[in-house]
C-alpha cells in the first residue's frame, strides 16, 4: 500500500479567500505501518507580501528565489498520489491546497474521506489541548523549528505514527485508504513539463539568499559591458546606492538592479568599491554630524567642543571606529573594519575642513517635506495605526496606495513582494525598514531640512 503523505503549509494569512497564498510547503512519507520513507520541502513565491514574517519566520529575499505554486504542483502531487494526505487542521491545509491547485489549473480532487486530521483525533486518543505543540508534548515528540513547514510535517508525522500504534485497529484508517486509492489529478499539459516552465531543478529552502557569495561576486563574471557611452555613468550607481541603503540595506531587488548598472557603466568591481567607500565616508560625516548635533540638543560635552579640540575629535574618531551602523553598512557593501576606520578618518577631517569655513560640504541627504505621502506594507511589528499616527505627528501624510508622487514605502520586509513594494521600485521611490523609518522620524530638525522641491514625486535628495 502507498501509505501517508503528511503535510504542512506556511501561509501569508488564513483565507484564500482574502488573497491568502502558500508561502512553503512541505510533505513526509509514511509507509502504511507509520515509518518514515521520504520527505519534502520547498519554499513557494507567493507572489505577494508574506504577512506575518515573525510567525513564519520566511524572508522575502528567499521567496524571490523560490518557484511558484503551478511550478510546485507537479512534484507535490507525484508525492501525494495514491496516499492518504495527513494534516494537523486539515481542514486549513487542504482549504489552500485546493485554492492553489485551482489557481494552477489542476482539478483539486482532495477527497475528504482520503484525509486523516491529527488534531481531531486528538479529541479520541489524547487528553488536554489538541495544539499540535501540546499533542507532541503529550506523547514525547520532539517538536523541532516551529511554524517551519518541514519542522511540522515531521512532528505530525511522528504523532500519527503514535496514532497507528495505539489504535492500529481503528477504522479510521481503512476508510482513509480506500478513498485515497481513487484519487486521480489530472494535470494540465504544462505542468507535466517543469522544464517548460522554467522550474528550478530542485526545491528552494530557506536561507537560500544567504548561501551565495557576497553579491559583488556577480561583477567578477560579468561580460562586455553593454554601454560605456555615459548613459548610464558612476553617479547613477551612486544615485542608486544611496537610495538603497536609506535603510542601511541592500535588498535582493537592489542588488540586482546595482549590478546590472555596473555592468552597464561598464564599472569593474574595484570601481564599484571605490563608489562604496565614498558612500561610507558620507555616511561616516552623517553620523558625526548627527552626533554632534545630538550633544548641542541635549547640552553635552559637544557644545562645548571647538574647532582645533583633539582631545574632542580623537573621542569622536573613536565612537566613529566602533559604530554598529558603519559597520553594518560596510558589510553590505563587502567592505571591512579598516575601511570603516578610513571613512572615520575621512569624516571628520571633512567636517574640521568645513569648520574652517574652506570646504565644499557634504552632498545633500535625501530628505523628507511637510505632507510628504508615505504608504506602509506588511506585517508590521507595531499597528498600522500607530505607525500612521507618527508619521501625521511629523506632518508627514500616511496614504493607503503608491503613486509617482509617493515620497517613501516603509516594508515590514525590506524584500517585500507586495504590489505596493513593486509599484514603489518602478517608480524609483525608496523602499525602508521599519527602523530605518523610525530612525528618520527620531532625527532633530536641524538634521532634517526641508526639501524645498517639495512632494513632487521624484527623488532627488540622496545618502542614508
Amino acid at each position: 500500500m502507498p501509505g501517508f503523505a503528511v503535510v504542512d503549509l506556511e501561509t501569508t494569512g488564513f483565507s484564500p479567500r482574502l488573497g491568502d497564498r502558500v508561502a512553503e510547503v512541505a510533505v513526509v512519507l509514511l509507509d502504511d505501518a507509520g515509518r518514515v520513507e521520504d520527505e519534502w520541502c520547498s519554499l513557494v513565491n507567493p507572489c505577494r507580501d508574506l504577512g506575518p514574517q515573525h510567525v513564519h519566520g520566511i524572508t522575502a529575499a528567499d521567496v524571490a528565489l523560490a518557484p511558484t505554486f503551478d511550478r510546485v504542483a507537479p512534484a507535490l502531487l507525484r508525492l501525494l498520489d495514491g496516499r492518504v494526505l495527513v494534516a494537523h487542521n486539515a481542514s486549513f491545509d487542504t482549504r489552500f491546497l485546493r485554492a492553489e491547485l485551482g489557481r494552477a489549473g489542476i482539478a483539486a480532487a482532495i477527497d475528504p474521506l482520503a484525509c486523516v486530521c491529527t488534531q481531531q483525533l486528538a479529541g479520541r486518543y489524547l487528553t488536554g489541548s489538541r495544539g499540535l505543540a501540546a499533542c507532541c508534548a503529550a506523547v514525547g515528540i520532539v517538536h523541532d523549528d516551529v511554524h517551519s513547514a518541514l519542522g511540522d510535517a515531521r512532528a505530525t508525522a511522528g504523532l500519527l505514527a503514535h496514532y497507528l500504534d495505539v489504535a492500529a485497529d481503528d477504522e479510521c484508517w481503512a476508510v482513509a485508504r480506500a478513498a485515497a486509492a481513487g484519487v486521480r489529478w489530472t494535470l494540465p499539459p504544462e505542468c507535466g513539463d517543469p522544464a517548460g516552465l522554467g522550474a528550478p531543478s530542485g526545491p528552494v529552502l530557506r536561507g537560500a539568499s544567504r548561501r551565495h557569495a557576497h553579491w559583488l561576486s556577480g561583477l567578477d563574471v560579468a561580460g562586455t559591458p553593454r554601454d560605456t557611452t555615459g548613459t548610464t555613468s558612476r553617479e547613477e550607481y551612486r544615485r542608486l546606492l544611496d537610495l538603497a541603503l536609506l535603510d542601511r540595506y541592500v535588498s535582493h531587488s537592489e542588488r540586482a538592479a546595482l549590478l546590472a548598472t555596473a555592468r552597464d557603466a561598464g564599472l569593474t568591481r574595484g570601481d564599484v568599491e571605490s563608489l562604496h567607500r565614498d558612500h561610507l565616508a558620507d555616511l561616516a560625516r552623517q553620523v558625526l554630524d548627527e552626533t554632534v548635533l545630538l550633544g548641542e540638543v541635549a547640552g553635552g560635552d559637544a557644545s562645548t567642543r571647538g574647532p582645533g579640540d583633539h582631545a574632542d575629535d580623537r573621542s569622536l574618531l573613536g565612537a566613529l571606529s566602533v559604530d554598529a551602523d558603519l559597520h553594518e553598512v560596510a558589510g553590505q557593501l563587502g567592505l571591512d573594519a579598516d575601511d570603516v576606520a578610513g571613512a572615520a578618518q575621512a569624516a571628520l577631517g571633512a567636517r574640521l575642513v568645513d569648520e574652517a569655513g574652506t570646504g565644499v560640504g557634504q552632498r545633500e541627504a535625501f530628505t523628507l517635506g511637510p505632507r510628504d505621502e508615505i504608504v506602509l506594507t506588511g506585517s508590521m511589528r507595531r499597528t498600522r495605526e500607530a505607525w500612521e499616527d507618527d508619521v501625521r505627528r511629523a506632518g508627514l501624510e500616511p496614504w493607503r496606495y503608491v503613486r509617482r508622487r509617493t515620497r517613501l514605502v516603509v516594508a515590514a520586509d525590506p524584500d517585500s513582494l507586495s504590489t505596493k513594494a513593486r509599484t514603489a521600485r518602478r517608480y524609483g521611490i525608496p523602499v525602508v525598514t521599519e527602523d530605518a523609518f523610525a530612525r528618520m522620524l527620531r532625527r532633530p530638525p536641524a538634521a532634517r531640512p526641508v526639501d524645498p522641491a517639495g512632494p513632487a514625486g521624484t527623488v532627488g535628495r540622496w545618502a542614508s
